[in-house]
């Protein structure tokens, strides 16, 4: 066709440098032309810059796409990560308030405001309502190296039409029983996060103060589907090593920082602020309980190989049952990469429990949580069988007497032991 359009013009033409001159830009039109459709191919357009199969095939599947699908859409990219918590294993302080009678604000604990210990009916063990207001532990030495963690719930009415009331932890140094709450008190080393719920997310934010003076304040955190979580247990853990923290809600790592906390801050208090609302107090309902503090320690794994023993609190199991909770991950993960490593190393788990309840009973449910932290180590991380043995030990031999919480968490421990 274009050669008959040329021929027509040359003879119209008659063959001029008029016509010879058309010709020319014709031409190279005509070569613009070509190039152009060589570039959208290589592009994988087409000459309506739409894209071609050519990319579209490319990126899609074995069975090409729908007559009405999208070509050439990309992935979006993500990511994977662990929760790496790995929970410290001495007890500095255990509080479920299960001594305390409900109703009643525990013994151990300050408030300038009201609280009471209640029983839930989605949720096990006692609870420690929380009403607007600051409320602060018993005294404890956390130390430059500690993990912390508890259990929130934090319920209000979804159709509401109110800001929903935040919710702040904080630890200080110098903290002498209810002396934080007091006007006298004097703000040195503090460590702040607040977590506050707005329609379906929540903004997460930590503050720290070294000697008076604001030492870091980071960015907030958008937690998304936080809405999910109304009413619903919220496992908060925190892990602090000198200037590093981490935080995780519900295994989401929010923070890690590796210089937010104070140096020799000297924490020794935790605190907890409700905020306030224009809900009615039986509108709104914040909990919290089973605290733990643990003192952190180095590298595990080396305590194992050289010391020949490892001993740790971390692992948590369910009431009077061999379940182990998931936020035991990362300490049987620790001693599996032990395993895996050292393929000709051979361990035997030994099981404890606390005192409470019968000796027989206690014994066996100690040997019965020595196989589940077995049959994890085979099952998930592939271990061989061959590599582990198992006994319990029940409440025979303590670590520590049992006058109180924090002392029966310490003989409610799992040992691994090199054979």
């Amino acid at each position: 066709m274009k050669k008959i359009f040329f021929t027509s013009v040359m003879l119209l033409l008659g063959g001029s440098a008029i016509a010879q001159g058309f010709l020319n830009k014709l031409k190279q039109k005509a070569e613009n032309m070509a190039t152009k459709t060589l570039e959208n191919v290589i592009d994988g357009k087409n000459n309506t810059g739409k894209k071609t199969s050519i990319e579209s095939n490319a990126s899609g599947d074995d069975n090409g796409h729908q007559e009405n699908e999208p070509v050439g859409k990309k992935t979006a990219l993500s990511g994977t990560t662990t929760y790496d918590f790995i929970p410290g294993s001495k007890v500095l302080l255990a509080d479920d308030f299960s001594q305390d009678a409900l109703g009643q604000f525990p013994l151990k604990w300050y408030t300038r405001s009201k609280g009471e210990v209640v029983t839930l009916n989605n949720a096990k063990g006692k609870w420690l309502r929380l009403y607007p207001g600051a409320f602060v532990s018993p005294v404890v030495n956390i130390g430059e190296n500690a993990t912390i963690e508890f259990d929130l719930i934090m319920d209000w009415p979804l159709a509401g039409g109110y800001m929903v009331p935040a919710f702040n932890f904080a630890f200080y140094d110098r903290g002498n029983k209810g002396e934080i709450m007091s006007y006298d008190y004097r703000l040195k080393n503090c460590l702040k996060v607040g977590i506050a719920p707005y329609r379906s997310e929540a903004a997460v934010q930590l503050t720290s103060y070294e000697n008076v003076a604001k030492k870091l304040e980071t960015d907030k955190y958008r937690v998304a589907n936080f809405d999910r979580k109304v009413g619903n247990v919220i496992h908060v853990a925190i892990s602090i090593q000198k200037e590093r923290i981490r935080i995780w809600l519900d295994k989401e790592k929010v923070f890690d920082l590796p210089n937010a906390v104070p140096l020799n801050s000297n924490f020794n208090q935790l605190k907890l602020d409700m905020g306030s609302s224009n809900y009615t107090n039986d509108q709104l309902g914040f909990y919290v309980s089973n605290f733990k503090i643990a003192e952190g320690s180095g590298d595990r794994r080396s305590k194992l190989l050289s010391g020949g023993k490892l001993e740790t609190s971390g692992i948590l199991f369910a009431t009077n049952s061999a379940e182990i909770k998931s936020d035991s991950e990362g300490t049987i993960e620790e001693v599996a990469t032990v395993l895996r490593e050292n393929p000709e190393l051979k361990i035997r788990i030994i099981g404890h429990t606390d005192a409470v309840g019968n000796a027989s009973a206690n014994l066996t449910l100690s040997k019965k949580r020595a196989d589940a932290v077995r049959d994890i180590l085979i099952n998930d991380y592939q271990i061989e069988i061959g590599q582990i043995e198992t006994d319990g030990k029940g409440d025979t031999a303590p670590v520590a007497d049992e006058s109180n919480e924090q002392n029966k968490a310490k003989n409610r421990r799992v040992e691994f032991v090199k054979i």
